[in-house]
């Protein structure tokens, strides 16, 4: 029984992922505008990424069909420099994003950047939704973000 549970619940996950992304998109999905070319590959050096001038997610699950999540209304908060970011636990143990040495940062940008669900993002923070959060925490150790 313990060993089904972390994938019923990511199961559930996945399945409110799809219905936020289906309610996001009630007159159709929004059409995905993928990442543009670039040195890394998705699915094994990043299992995430983000489009941030279209406000859209990909999650490349090692497993299984990638998912669009079209954030909708959820403000974006900070914008993050292009480029790959690590997923990592900040000292109270909410996730955030790390620049590794190979992303490039404008001078004064911070090398991390908290994480926080829709609504509770300050115009520091990266406003995710709550899904997409959860999935991030659970499943992927790198995002790449894009414009």
């Amino acid at each position: 029984m313990n060993k089904l549970a972390p994938t019923l619940a990511a199961a559930a996950l996945s399945v409110s992922a799809m219905l936020i992304s289906a309610a996001a998109g009630a007159a159709g999905p929004a059409p995905f505008h993928g990442a543009p070319d670039s040195m890394y590959d998705p699915g094994s050096q990043y299992t995430a990424s983000l489009d941030q001038t279209h406000n859209q997610w990909r999650l490349q699950p090692a497993s299984g069909d990638d998912l669009i999540i079209d954030t909708g209304t959820c403000a974006t908060g900070t914008m993050v420099p292009s480029g790959v970011w690590l997923v990592v636990r900040d000292p109270q143990g909410r996730p955030e994003l790390l620049a590794p040495s190979v992303t490039r940062l404008p001078h004064g940008v911070p090398d991390r950047v908290a994480l926080r669900s829709c609504g509770k993002a300050t115009g520091r923070e990266l406003a995710v939704p709550q899904t997409v959060l959860d999935l991030l925490s659970e499943r992927s150790g790198a995002i790449y973000v894009y414009n």
